[in-house]
């Protein structure tokens, strides 16, 4: 029996929250807004390619586990793509990004590359989602955040970890290829990035704060000398080349007991 449960979860987010909800910090509001954006249609993609590749699994055990994995992203899409309403509401509009990003993944990546690219890519974006998942929990990065936006990225971040191992699976399960795994995720880091970095740039224009000193004093502080997030995601990333890398060599899954039990 798989260990992943899928959760019903119905967020409700107020709109009385506040427009930098992260701190006061634009820089880290807008980097997680960024995300909020990139993740529906981002999981969309995954669930859907994982959901197609379940028949051809013949393991019980990763079948079930798959169809969990579909579940519990299907649950993380639907709860951040209610958040958008917030951000229409403050007067946000993303439709351009959003165009954007529909081709690049449902024009080019879904209908062009092979299974085993899109495996290969959807295990590199599950490895860094699960990077990111473990700095949220266990160095607290949302304590500073309003109270429902830190329940829905912790919540994100725990059901990450506990399905942490099942992309990575079902990519083996296709294709045990060193080659295209890193193909993957290089693919995987760059698209990922590559959003994140669009949606920051365009809520900060609306913001106009692109030239804002202050912004990118934050954007210093949490990536290089405070948080030091870019050089902790790098230390935890690097560990994918590894020839005989598994994500479950991480031990991180106690992460999320005070998060789902």
């Amino acid at each position: 029996m798989s260990q992943i449960t899928v959760r019903q979860k119905n967020f409700n987010f107020s709109p009385q929250i506040q427009r930098y909800w992260y701190g006061n910090s634009a820089f880290k509001t807008h980097f997680f807004n960024s995300i909020t954006l990139l993740f529906p249609d981002g999981e969309q993609f995954m669930l859907r390619t994982i959901k197609r590749q379940i028949k051809q699994i013949e393991n019980t055990q990763l079948k079930q586990e798959a169809a969990a994995f579909v579940g519990q992203e299907a649950q993380h899409a639907v709860q951040h793509e209610k958040f958008w309403q917030i951000l229409y509401q403050q007067g946000y509009t993303f439709d351009i990004y959003l165009r954007c990003l529909r081709f690049i993944l449902f024009n080019v990546c879904e209908k062009r590359l092979s299974i085993k690219f899109k495996l290969a890519m959807i295990a590199g974006v599950e490895h860094f989602t699960n990077v990111i998942a473990e700095l949220t929990l266990k160095e607290e990065l949302f304590a500073d955040a309003e109270p429902i936006m830190k329940e829905l990225f912790e919540w994100h971040s725990a059901e990450e970890i506990e399905h942490k191992t099942v992309a990575y699976d079902v990519f083996q399960d296709v294709t045990q290829s060193y080659l295209i795994r890193i193909l993957g995720i290089i693919m995987a880091y760059t698209f990922v990035l590559g959003f994140v970095n669009l949606g920051l740039l365009i809520m900060l224009h609306h913001d106009k704060k692109l030239l804002n000193f202050k912004v990118w004093q934050e954007m210093v502080q949490f990536l290089f000398s405070e948080e030091k997030i870019f050089f902790k995601v790098f230390s935890h990333s690097i560990k994918y080349l590894k020839v005989n890398f598994h994500p479950s060599e991480r031990d991180n899954l106690f992460l999320i007991e005070r998060v789902i039990g």
